[in-house]
């Protein structure tokens, strides 16, 4: 326990000190990070815990940029405004998600969000006087938002704020059925549990949080577009979960500094950096099928990893009331 008291005392005060010790063009990377880390420890609600891949979480990322897109160049709405409506919109489109979900799995459920993310994506491109079509809404002012490392700070408290909220979230009875779920579906529907109003709460929660993250994605870059919509936007976050571990709490957000840190250091080398990070999302399916945390704390336990990846969490024979 002191052990670990004392490595998020650490870990605080380096995230702290970012704004201090690197240049504008770094803080501006760790901001980035902060965001995408946020965006990917969300999606792991429904992919890790809850046994639901997607494709369709760029809809909720997307939704909560045009969210603070719309509302500041529209009604001039402070940050303190557009941040709980993103959150709410974004938890109404994982639910309307969820709905649409209820009857499908794996391979099917990555064609039904892929396919609802892109009518969302639909949606934007064609109502140009509301969302701007595909050039988006630019120059979106930022009147009372900290920019630089000050903005920085800001995404810190917000991230650990809402990862905060999701740690708590998961390890509560309402987050131990969607475990539940993820380990067996009948067993949780013949111990009386409602699994389609655990996947629709799963779809929501993950979709609140997706959307802040994509709220202050537009606050950072200070435009948003249809490019926050598209589905390399799903297909990265899911990269992230994978990368980092699915398996793991912070799994996800470290696959999202992992991927991000790499872009920024080998696109200074290289144009082809795409072509680098897709060698390391090869060899991390022929090697680190347990992600990159799951790796390591196999390495400091001294074992090996299975055949066939097991959950860290014990089974969940039944989740009570």
């Amino acid at each position: 326990m002191k052990g670990r008291i004392l490595a998020v005392v650490v870990a605080a005060v380096l995230l702290l000190a970012v704004p201090v010790v690197l240049d504008s063009f770094s803080v501006f990377v760790a901001s980035r990070i902060l965001i995408l880390g946020l965006f990917a420890t969300a999606y792991n609600v429904v992919f890790g815990y809850g046994g639901m891949p997607s494709l369709g979480h760029a809809a909720f990322f997307g939704i909560g940029g045009y969210t603070v897109g719309i509302a500041i160049t529209r009604w001039a709405w402070p940050m303190a405004l557009t941040m709980p409506v993103a959150l709410v919109l974004g938890a109404v489109a994982g639910a309307v998600f969820g709905l649409f979900c209820l009857r499908v799995r794996g391979v099917y459920l990555l064609l039904i969000t892929l396919a609802l993310s892109q009518a969302v994506f639909g949606l934007a491109f064609y109502q140009t006087e509301l969302t701007g079509g595909d050039n988006g809404i630019p120059g979106i002012p930022r009147d009372g938002v900290p920019t630089g490392g000050g903005f920085y700070l800001l995404a810190l408290a917000v991230t650990a704020v809402c990862v905060s909220a999701l740690w708590a979230f998961q390890r509560s009875p309402a987050g131990m059925t969607i475990l539940g779920m993820r380990e067996s579906e009948s067993r949780m529907s013949a111990t009386g549990y409602q699994v389609n109003t655990i996947r629709v709460m799963a779809f929501a929660v993950s979709g609140a949080f997706s959307a802040v993250a994509g709220a202050l994605e537009v606050y950072l870059q200070g435009s948003v577009s249809t490019a926050s919509l598209s589905w390399q936007i799903s297909a990265e976050v899911l990269v992230f979960a994978i990368l980092g571990g699915a398996r793991r709490f912070l799994g996800p957000f470290l696959g999202a500094a992992i991927v991000t840190g790499l872009e920024v250091w080998v696109s200074t080398y290289t144009d082809r950096w795409t072509t680098a990070l897709g060698v390391v999302y090869i060899l991390t399916a022929l090697f680190l099928t347990d992600g990159v945390l799951g790796r390591l704390r196999r390495l400091r336990r001294g074992t090996s990893p299975p055949a066939e990846q097991a959950p860290d969490e014990p089974v969940i024979v039944e989740v009570r009331k």
